[in-house]
Formats: C-alpha cells, structure tokens, sequence
C-alpha cells in the first residue's frame, strides 16, 4: 500500500494570507453580483415604468375594443363609441318563415361593469412586485390582453319592444263561440295556437351574446310554447236551456242610446263555472268614446244628465234575469233614490268606482248572457245554459215596502221674481225602506220564503223658488221672513199678506 503524501506545511503567516486573498475574492464576487443584480434591476424597473401610471399598456383590450395608451377617461369614450356601434346592429326575430327587425339599442344593450373593467386595464402590469409587473409586460409583447366583455339587456325595453314585435307573428287559440239563434244556438269550433315565450327568448339572446356573439348583426329564433283553447265546442253543447229572463221598459230619448250600447256590451258574453262578472267594469269606461251620451241619472239627490245615464236600468234588468237563473249574487247595491222601472229592492246600481253588481257561475257548465234592445224600446236580458234544477221548480220575487218617507221642501228667496211667484226645481221623489223576498214554488207549492236583500231609498229634496221682487219693501220683507222659517202655510200666508200690502201701495202685479 503506498504511503499518503503529507500536505507541505504552511506557517501561520502563510495561512493568513491565503484566508485574506480568499475573502477579497469572495467579496469581489458579491459586490460584482449585486452590481448586476442593481444594474439588472434599475434597467427592470424603468423596463416596467415605461407606460405612464394613469395611462393602459399596449396590447389590452376589452372584447374588441383596444385601450393602448389611453386613461381611464378615453377608455371610457372608446367603450361607448363601440357600444353606440352595436347599437345599430340589427337584429332579426324569427318565429317560423315570419321575421320583424328590432336594433340591439332598442332592446337596450349594455356592456356589464365596464368601469372594473377599465380600473383592471388601467393596473395591469402596474401592480405587485417588479418581477411580477415584469412578467406581466413581457407577456403583452408576445400575446394581447382581452378582459372579457359581457352584455345585458335592459328588462323592461327589451321585454316591451319584443312584445310588440312578437305580438303580430303569434299564432294564439282561438275559443270556441255561441251564438243564439231563433230556437236553437250556433258553435263555431275553438283553435289551438302558438304563444311567444318573452322572457325566454330574451334569456336566450342574452346567452347568445354573451357566448357566441361575433359583433356582428343577428338573427334570434323566438321561443314559442303551444297554447289551447280555454273554451272548446264540447264545454258549449251543453249551453241549451233558459235559465232566466227579464225585460223593463227603456223608454225614449238619449237615455235608450245608452241602454242600447250597454246592451251590446254584455251581450255574448260567456262565464265559465266559477267565474264572476263585474258588470261596472264590462260597461266603463263612461265616456262618449265608448259610445255613450248625455242621460238622466241621480245625483246628490237630485235627477241630473249625466254621460252614460241609463245605464243602471242596463245592471238592473240583469239583476232581475239572474235572480230568475238562482245564479250566485256576489255584489248589489241600491240606487240612492226609487226608480220607476222596477219596484223596490229589485233594482241594482253601478256607478264608476264606487258601486257594482257582480255576480257568479255557480252551475257546473257555462253560462251564456243575451242582452238587447227590441223595436218597442224595451230591454232584455235571457241566460242561458244547463238547467240541472228538479222539474216542478220555480221562483219567484216579492217586494215589500217596510216605511215611506215624503219628500222635502226647501224655500229660497228669489228677488227676481214678482213677489209671491213660486218655481218648484228638481223631481219630487219619496224615500223608502224595503226588503225583496224569494218564493221558491216546487210543483206550484210554496216551500220556501227568505229575504235576499234590504234597500234604503232616500226622498228627494226640491226647491221652491219665492218670489219677493215688489215695490213695497214691507211686502218684500214679510216673505223673507216667512222663508226663514221653512214653513209652507205661513210661506202662502205671508204671500197672501204681502200681495195686499202692495196693492194698497197702488203697484199692479
């Protein structure tokens, strides 16, 4: 085995100056990496200041839009120059072979968040550490930066403008009709159809925007759902029998014009088992528009004209015809004053937004209303439908007055007339209270009596213009005083007194 050679032995002195070269060199070596590492990183640092700190690097965009160089401000103005762009773009809806146009502004298109979108532009490469900012610079030298745009409507355009457009490409069922004809009833069959889903086919656009879009103009098929028929031919066969009937006498004049159109309006229509019919609603609005005119109504206790006057004779007359057809009376009221074209408590008033007369299909098959004016001005209402009530039944209604109540009298001075003239104005109505009964008749026999409704009839108020123009400021002031007290005997007699007082004054009547 050879021997080891022994390492030649340095002194102290000799070691000294070697661990003194080694440190010089090594600290040589450290200061010329940090002079690399600081040169390395000044030339970084301007490398990733080179973009203004308010200003976007090149290379970025938001969708299609490129911000290079800009602010916030004029990325801003770029946004919205592009988007008023996409507003132009049109926009074709389809629902079959049939199409509308519409613009992407008229559904309201609006890019979502742009100004976090912007503020993210803004800081990239702006923000974390130098090599961080580095990394993100240098990325933009190779590849652009594309934020993601994303779109919405606006609910309320877009969902208003797409009704409309939709509105005349739907394709909507049609309902099944009846008509009385002479002894019989006509039917014309029902029609399915096809409705436009809105909100769907906006959701729809928006995805495609937000997924497929190419900035370009686009063609969107509609969703549509299939819709049937609420009333079918089979619901109105079994539409065959008379339940009820009622007519009153409408009279001459402007007033039959009214109870004419009203007429019309209820006539055909067609209640479903449980529906209810608001006869105030059918008839509004009360305007000449709707083919009403001037015609008598009360008013404050008072017979006035009124546009639409006549019309409660209309509600009333109906009233009646339900009774007969023992429907559901879910809403009556009572005129403020006794009408003449029915006896009390079977009358039922309307007046716009204040009183109705509603009432429901309480059968299990359809109903169907008749309304008209015949040639002798009078009005009728027939209501058809299935009669499931036993053979022998019938009903009748009996009005009963429970209190009477006279009309008043109220006295006024009217100068301008000759002394003691009197000039009634207004209508002389008296006031009642009464109740209706139903009689209900199986084979002719009574079986039952019950009250169905209780009316208040206030009496009317009427005028009496007194004359007190005269000569003699004595008789003149003998009947006003005679008028304060609002008594009609000592009214004549001051009148009576008054005439002597100014004949022995010499002054003629």
């Amino acid at each position: 085995m050879p021997k080891r050679k022994r390492k030649p032995h340095l002194s102290k002195k000799a070691r000294r100056r070697k661990r003194q070269r080694i440190a010089y060199l090594s600290g040589l070596f450290l200061l010329c990496i940090l002079l690399v590492c600081g040169i390395s990183y000044g030339l970084l640092y301007r490398y990733v200041n080179k973009t203004e700190e308010d200003k976007i690097s090149n290379h970025i965009y938001i969708g299609k839009v490129e911000l290079s160089g800009m602010t916030k401000e004029q990325a801003k103005d770029a946004v919205e120059k592009k988007m008023a762009e996409y507003r132009q773009l049109k926009v074709t809806l389809k629902v079959g072979e049939q199409t509308a146009k519409t613009t992407l502004g008229d559904l309201g298109i609006e890019m979502k968040d742009v100004d976090k979108l912007i503020e993210e532009a803004v800081s990239y490469g702006k923000e974390g550490s130098v090599w961080k900012r580095f990394r993100q610079i240098r990325k933009l030298g190779k590849n652009e930066l594309v934020l993601d745009d994303t779109y919405q409507l606006d609910g309320e355009s877009a969902k208003s403008v797409l009704t409309e457009k939709a509105l005349p490409m739907e394709t909507r069922a049609v309902d099944a009709t009846i008509t009385h004809k002479g002894s019989g009833f006509e039917i014309t069959d029902e029609a399915a159809g096809n409705k436009i889903k809105i909100e769907e086919s906006l959701a729809n656009l928006e995805k495609y925007l937000n997924e497929k879009w190419k900035y370009k103009e686009i063609t969107l098929e509609l969703v549509q759902e299939s819709e049937a028929p609420s009333v079918t031919r089979a619901d109105l066969e079994s539409i065959r029998d008379e339940l009820g009937s009622y007519s009153t006498q409408a009279g001459y004049g402007d007033r039959v014009k009214n109870i004419r159109r009203a007429a019309e309006l209820l006539n055909g229509t067609l209640l479903m088992p449980g529906e209810e019919l608001s006869v105030e609603q059918t008839l509004a609005p009360y305007t000449e528009e709707n083919g009403y005119v001037a015609g008598s109504a009360y008013e404050n206790g008072q017979v006035v004209q009124n546009i639409g006057g006549g019309l409660c004779q209309v509600s009333t007359t109906l009233y009646n015809a339900v009774l007969y057809s023992e429907l559901e009376v879910t809403e009556r009221c009572a005129h403020s004053m006794i009408v003449n074209y029915v006896e009390p408590s079977r009358d039922a008033a309307i007046a716009e937004g204040v009183k109705d007369f509603k009432f429901k299909n309480n059968y299990d098959t359809p109903i169907l209303i008749e309304g008209y004016v015949d040639s002798n001005n009078k009005v009728w209402f027939y209501i058809y439908g299935k009669d499931t009530r036993a053979e022998g039944h019938s009903v009748e209604f009996e009005s009963e007055t429970l209190e009477r109540t006279e009309y008043s009298k109220k006295y006024v001075e009217d100068p301008d007339s000759a002394i003691g003239s009197m000039e009634e104005e207004g209508t002389a109505i008296n006031g009642r209270t009464a109740r209706l009964w139903k009689v209900v008749y199986e084979n002719g026999q009574e079986v039952s009596r019950d009250v169905i409704n209780n009316s208040t009839y206030k009496a009317s108020e009427v005028t009496v213009k007194v004359g007190t123009a005269s000569g003699s400021a004595e008789a003149s002031k003998l009947i006003r005083t005679a008028i304060q007290s609002q008594n009609e005997d000592k009214i004549r007699e001051a009148v009576s007194e008054a005439r002597t007082l100014q004949s022995g004054s010499g002054e003629g009547e």
